[in-house]
């Protein structure tokens, strides 16, 4: 199942990259109390709403994303990318097709408040949802964000329920097939 992830990504990252989107700004942050943190999430209006591609924001504090993030394997870049797609899923890729179009998540990721370019990463919402499947959804972390409307809530989003061991392995050999565009 992995592999057919991964292809998915190959398949529309071509396509998602040439569309361009202007937003809003958002702040979200994490309000749990050892969870990991983040500055802020933006997630904008696509300039082209037939383009079926929607643009995110992805800031952490973290300078070095290589530590671990919960005292095990998974480090704080992997629990990143697991949020971008517990973000995505709850946001916008429920319904992964609009108008016969596979719809996109673009996620622009910044480390060291921003200073430090994790890379822009496309994520086809068929992925998402496959990967939403494939883990299924855990516990909910408050998080404060701003929706392209300019509306700002505190929404519980819930988390990949990756477990230890197998799943870790798994999930974490999968975030190294998602390549940034950079």
């Amino acid at each position: 199942m992995l592999k057919k992830l991964a292809k998915t990504i190959a398949s529309v990252a071509i396509a998602a990259g040439a569309v361009s989107t202007i937003g809003q700004s958002a702040i979200a942050q994490a309000t749990n109390p050892g969870d990991i943190a983040i500055n802020t999430i933006r997630i904008e209006s696509t300039l082209d709403a037939s383009a079926r591609v929607r643009q995110g924001y992805f800031e952490v504090p973290n300078r070095n994303t290589t530590i671990s993030a919960f005292g095990g394997r998974m480090r704080l870049y992997d629990a990143h990318m697991a949020r971008m797609i517990a973000l995505s899923h709850q946001f916008y890729c429920q319904q992964p097709y609009s108008g016969g179009i596979e719809k996109v998540m673009v996620w622009d990721y910044r480390a060291n408040n921003g200073r430090i370019n994790m890379g822009t990463f496309n994520m086809p919402c068929t992925l998402v949802e496959q990967t939403v499947s494939a883990y299924g959804l855990g516990r909910s972390v408050p998080m404060e964000v701003e929706l392209p409307d300019g509306s700002i809530g505190v929404f519980n989003v819930r988390t990949l329920d990756i477990q230890d061991g197998r799943e870790t392995r798994d999930f974490l050999r999968f975030v190294q097939s998602i390549r940034p565009e950079r």
